[in-house]
């Protein structure tokens, strides 16, 4: 194994050899570094300092990871390394565990063949717990009570800590349906696995053995319970080197803690501070315009990006009448580009809030503009899919009630609301799980002949699913599963336009499944379902897919343009109006501004209107972003370029 450290600036070499202890490593945009990390991975085994199976890589996206692994395999011939996500990471965590000493499942009251529910599958089992307490939905909102649930997990809060009565009460009910389905949400992966870490001492010691040297990239977006989980991981041998920016701290709003990278040397006194600020991305002027915005902040930590590159061209303002205007101005610009050569992923159009993709998108097709809308509705949030894996999961895990009503009448059997009322409460009266109460549902005698001979043909069905699971590799299964449930011929005889998309992305699923099969021969079925329920928005994306790319700012975190259009920078919505009372929510805003600025290549675009159609308030005439002003005008050119005359 050998390889040099030529393409390393000192600054990235010395933060690859640091043998031992705490490294912080401040890594400003473009700085080169997930290289940094792969290039340490690789140092680290080639010095047989540890073995590939002695290190862990954490990061915030199953993209990410993937990069980092191909990188790895790609220098040192393999990639048997644990590079994963926290909730990846998490979950294959607890599952080992659970598989290694049973017993350790009355501590968490979960067996290892647990479901991972996800937002929808959440907010499912919340509707339940509002509907048992006799709590109002208009008033208490399943998404709006799941935000505040989610919280108090990622803040490791125990009921009793909970001061809203109301919540404290949807919470407990919540965890024990969860315990009953035996079931976690993503926040549960964490929190559960903190939980086993500081209870069942031999488990940590186990972990803290196993990984000699840990790597978090993206440090400055941990929330609580990944800060403690990475403490106490860390705490044996203290060989915890973090990555992040605090620059770039843009998700507050999910428990998101700057703190955690600002006080770093606070927990680690011992702590090498490197700072990577060659950028190796943007042009001077790009960067010129980014630093004059973030340096504005009085919660960092000091850096100054440079670079090597040319001064580029001047930015380009443009000051629309209205939001068709500002559509159709970055619509013409992609035209020209388009005239000079450049594909269509090479631009990117990133807004504050998603309704705004409304007119761009309404544009471009009056322009025959193809484009992507990224982080919109996933491919494995569509109804059709999450009927197909909701088959899947109830064959692991039986007691996951919630896939089992996603499921009992599709296709249609004819077993109604109604019915499954009547189910639920014979179980809740027996203490059945609702798979347990279908075997018995001939002793109902709330159901008629008909209803039981439908519900015993459906549970015949399940346990002989169930039965072939344990013989079919997981292609095999799902042919089974699509066939024999009925589902895939039910969307065939009716073919109506719907149905044919719905048929069609089931058959990419399968395609997805046999792909997935052919990369992990032995995997079992809840490794497969896990590593689905644990995709993020971004993991679905296609970088190469030659269209315009659409996206929030917060989306746009990490990824890489040659043209960026920032379009809405306006008071209100950068920075958003609900920040303007709270400092850290502000200078967070001005923070989401550099991060979109920071993705562009060669070519930035600011955009803003003079009015606005607003459902609540009509026309609204917003005043441009006090952050513009924070731009020195020598850098921007444009229609307009007096701010005093914007408002």
């Amino acid at each position: 194994m050998s390889f040099t450290f030529d393409d390393l600036n000192e600054e990235q070499r010395r933060a690859v050899t640091i043998e031992k202890g705490p490294i912080l490593i401040l890594a400003g945009a473009g700085s080169g570094k997930t290289r940094v990390i792969t290039y340490r991975i690789a140092y680290l085994i080639s010095k047989r300092l540890t073995s590939p199976r002695g290190i862990i890589a954490i990061t915030f996206t199953n993209k990410a990871a993937d990069e980092m692994k191909s990188r790895i395999t790609s220098m040192l011939g393999r990639g048997d390394i644990w590079i994963r996500t926290f909730h990846s990471t998490c979950a294959k965590i607890l599952r080992e565990s659970l598989r290694r000493n049973r017993a350790l499942g009355s501590l968490i009251k979960r067996s290892e063949n647990y479901t991972i529910y996800d937002e929808h599958d959440q907010q499912t089992v919340i509707k339940e717990c509002l509907k048992d307490l006799n709590i109002d939905l208009q008033e208490w909102s399943p998404g709006y009570v799941g935000a505040m649930i989610n919280r108090v997990k990622e803040d490791l809060q125990k009921p009793d800590n909970i001061d809203h009565d109301l919540v404290r009460r949807v919470y407990e009910q919540y965890n024990k349906r969860l315990e009953q389905y035996n079931a976690v949400d993503f926040d549960d992966l964490i929190m559960l696995t903190v939980k086993l870490f500081q209870q069942d001492r031999s488990t940590l010691e186990h972990y803290q053995n196993l990984f000699r040297y840990i790597l978090v990239d993206e440090y400055q977006d941990t929330n609580k319970a990944q800060y403690v989980f990475t403490r106490l991981l860390a705490e044996k041998y203290r060989n915890l080197c973090v990555v992040g920016d605090d620059d770039q701290s843009i998700y507050s709003w999910r428990g998101a803690e700057i703190r955690n990278i600002l006080d770093f040397e606070k927990d680690f006194p011992e702590t090498a501070v490197i700072k990577l600020e060659q950028n190796y991305r943007s042009t001077k002027t790009i960067l010129k315009a980014a630093s004059s915005v973030v340096d504005n902040n009085e919660y960092r930590k000091p850096k100054t990006l440079w670079c090597e590159n040319q001064d580029g061209e001047e930015i380009s303002f443009y000051l629309a009448d209205d939001a068709y205007t500002e559509a159709a101005y970055v619509a013409r610009r992609i035209i020209e580009g388009r005239l000079q050569g450049q594909s269509l992923n090479d631009f990117a159009v990133f807004y504050r809030v998603n309704y705004q993709s409304r007119m761009f998108e309404e544009c471009f097709v009056r322009f025959q503009i193809p484009y992507e809308l990224v982080g919109a509705l996933k491919f494995y949030e569509r109804a059709e899919i999450k009927n197909v894996l909701a088959y899947l999961k109830v064959i692991v895990n039986p007691n996951d009630s919630v896939g089992l009503k996603r499921i009992i009448n599709v296709p249609s059997r004819k077993i109604g609301n109604i019915t499954v009322e009547k189910l639920n409460k014979y179980c809740e009266e027996n203490g059945y799980s609702l798979y347990q109460g279908l075997s018995q549902c001939r002793h109902i005698t709330a159901l008629d002949q008909k209803t039981v001979e439908k519900l015993m043909k459906f549970i015949a069905l399940m346990n002989d699913l169930r039965k072939k699971s344990k013989e079919l590799d997981l292609f095999e299964l799902v042919m089974i599963v699509v066939r024999q449930s009925g589902y895939l011929d039910s969307l065939s005889d009716r073919e109506t336009d719907a149905d044919y998309i719905r048929r069609k992305n089931i058959e990419e699923l399968i395609i997805s499944i046999k792909e997935y099969n052919k990369q992990h021969p032995n995997a079992a079925l809840a490794n497969y379902l896990a590593d689905v329920s644990l995709r993020g928005d971004i993991d679905d994306w296609d970088r190469d897919s030659a269209k315009v790319n659409l996206m929030t700012l917060h989306n746009a975190k990490g990824l890489e343009f040659d043209t960026v259009f920032i379009t809405g920078v306006e008071d209100g919505l950068v920075p958003h109006y609900k920040s303007r009372s709270d400092q850290y929510q502000y200078e967070e805003e001005r923070r989401l501004l550099y991060v979109g600025i920071t993705r562009a290549c060669k070519k930035l675009h600011l955009t803003c209107a003079r009015q606005r159609e607003s459902f609540r308030s009509g026309t609204m005439y917003p005043s441009i972003s006090p952050f513009l002003r924070e731009i020195p005008k020598n850098v921007i050119s444009g229609a307009v370029i007096d701010y005093d005359d914007m408002g």
